[in-house]
This record gives structure tokens, C-alpha cells and sequence, in this order.
């Protein structure tokens, strides 16, 4: 029945019950803070939040998965969440060394610093074997850089430690096999702040809609 028609049948349906003062001014207040604090510590906090794993170590959302963001069956975003990755992270440089000495000795380096004083430097570019006296030259021992990102590369792609000339896997020392937490990509459509917007004014993002969503605390009895 219309409101002409109900009307016209001596019947007026109630009108809807107006906000409350306080209704208003909370919703007033939260929108004038969400507009002035666009990236304020309660909406960082919960990105921060949704960003991170569950219990169980895995991402909230599907590692190398796509979902699509709605807001009233309208798409405003497309959310992804890369593959978990790995990270080689070397915990005893002295063990990791002795394994390549053993293991692949053209990939570990030697450098011999020279301390010289200005009148010297010609006399040791001409002669670099003559002596200097004691704790004039140091020698550095370390695994080549480039042997060192062929084998994060490896536990990158592997998820274990590879011996990257062989494609073995190994127990290699010294080292740990450290997941990455990649974090989710969020590209929005060309029309999303139309869309949130629409939502907004549809009244969608009001009261404990909107609470809900930034994950803030539940109002007291007295202040609903």
C-alpha cells in the first residue's frame, strides 16, 4: 500500500523514529576524525592487524590469492596476497665460511689490506711482497657476495638450503631459512571513492558497521 493509499484509508504508517542527539553527534564526530585523521593510529593499527599471520604462522589471506572488495555488490577493490617467500639469513659467518672452503674454495675470498704512509705508497705499489713490520697488513677471509646471493636465491625459490652449482640440497651451515611475510597489494577501481561514498551516504558505514570494521572497542551499555 502507498502512502497515498493509506492515507486516502485514514491510516498513516509512523514515521521512522528520528536520531537521537547523541546519535548524531557521535556519528558527526567519528566521520569529522576518520576525515582528519585519514591515516590516523586506529585505522594504521588495523591495517597492521589484517596484515599480519594467524595462529598457525600463515597469512589472514590466501598466500597467491586475489579477493575481490565489495561494498553493497559493488566492487571498489581487488585485494592480493603474494607467495610466501624465503630469506637466507647467515647466523655464523665463520661455520657458512668453512663449509664453501670445503665446498667451492674458488668462492671465498681474500683480501690483504696494507697500511702505508705517504712517503711509502710508491716503494709498495712497486713491491707489494716487501715487509712492513707487524700489524701492518690484515687479511679478510669471507665467501664471495656474489656465491652468497646464489645461494638466498636457491633457499628463496626452494624454501631450504640448495647448493646452488649442484641443485642439491643440503645441510649448510650457519645459516637459517627465514619465511618472509609479504605483505597484500590493495588496487582500487577507478570508481571506488564513488562507490565508498555511495555506501556512506546509503548510511552502510554508521554505528557498529563501521566500529566493527576499524576492530574498535564494543560501547558501554550507557553510551549506545
Amino acid at each position: 500500500m502507498s502512502t497515498n493509499d493509506a492515507q486516502a484509508a485514514g491510516f498513516v504508517p509512523a514515521a521512522p523514529a528520528a536520531p537521537t542527539s547523541r546519535a548524531i553527534a557521535t556519528e558527526l564526530a567519528l566521520a569529522r576524525f576518520l576525515e582528519k585523521h585519514r591515516i590516523g593510529t586506529v585505522i594504521t593499527d588495523r591495517i597492521k592487524a589484517l596484515k599480519t599471520n594467524s595462529d598457525d604462522g600463515m597469512p589472514l589471506l590466501a598466500p597467491g590469492g586475489t579477493e575481490i572488495a565489495h561494498i553493497a555488490g559493488r566492487t571498489f577493490a581487488m585485494v592480493t596476497q603474494p607467495k610466501i617467500g624465503y630469506q637466507l639469513k647467515v647466523t655464523d659467518s665463520a661455520a657458512l665460511q668453512e663449509w664453501v672452503e670445503q665446498k667451492a674454495p674458488t668462492e671465498v675470498a681474500r683480501t690483504i689490506t696494507v697500511e702505508v704512509k705517504a712517503d711509502e705508497a710508491e716503494r709498495v705499489m712497486a713491491a707489494l711482497g716487501e715487509l712492513l713490520g707487524p700489524d701492518r697488513a690484515n687479511l679478510t677471509v669471507e665467501v664471495r657476495p656474489a656465491f652468497l646471493d646464489l645461494l638466498g636465491e636457491a633457499a628463496a625459490k626452494n624454501g631450504v638450503t640448495v647448493d646452488p652449482r649442484t641443485g642439491e640440497f643440503v645441510d649448510l651451515p650457519g645459516v637459517k631459512i627465514v619465511p618472509t611475510n609479504p605483505s597484500p597489494t590493495v588496487r582500487f577501481t577507478p570508481d571506488a571513492a564513488q562507490v565508498i561514498e555511495d555506501a556512506y551516504r546509503a548510511n552502510l558505514f554508521s554505528g557498529a558497521r563501521l566500529a566493527a570494521m576499524l576492530a574498535l572497542p564494543a560501547a558501554e551499555k550507557g553510551d549506545r
